[in-house]
């Protein structure tokens, strides 16, 4: 396998992982906006955040010799609390790491004839993934509370 073979397949992973990432997000969003089975819903957002780092791990290796823009994190929401706020969070992290996997399966697409489309691709997917790790966070702060409110 060559080298250039095994970084489209980084590319292609790290979107997998993404996909992943969303569909946990968004089960974890359903338990908490049910109201009920709040450890479930924390363990699918673990389970979520496992492979939100996998990915940016995988589409750092494809990418580590290949870009040199500089990473542009665009701003967060502003946070939310109770139960519905952890909802709302998994909601938008699902999002985004669904957003992130179509920019990653985009630079995939050009990555034999357009290495800036997959630098500027892969560079948005790694700014959504980091926002998408910082809703995944603020739900699991609020969880958290949640926890110790009621003890």
């Amino acid at each position: 396998m060559n080298a250039k073979h095994s970084k489209k397949e980084h590319l292609e992973a790290a979107a997998s992982h993404h996909e992943q990432a969303g569909r946990l997000h968004r089960e974890a969003s359903r338990h908490f906006e049910d109201g009920k089975d709040f450890a479930h819903a924390a363990h699918q957002a673990m389970l979520a955040h496992g492979h939100t780092l996998h990915a940016i791990e995988r589409a750092n290796d494809a990418l580590k010799h290949h870009t040199g823009a500089p990473l542009v994190v665009p701003p967060t929401d502003g946070p939310l609390d109770s139960h519905a706020g952890a909802a709302q969070h998994h909601a938008i992290a699902a999002e985004l790491h669904e957003d992130a996997a179509r920019h990653l399966r985009n630079a995939v697409k050009h990555f034999d004839d357009d290495r800036s489309a997959v630098a500027h691709e892969a560079q948005t997917a790694l700014s959504l993934a980091l926002r998408g790790l910082f809703h995944s966070n603020e739900a699991a702060k609020l969880h958290v509370a949640a926890l110790r409110e009621k003890s």
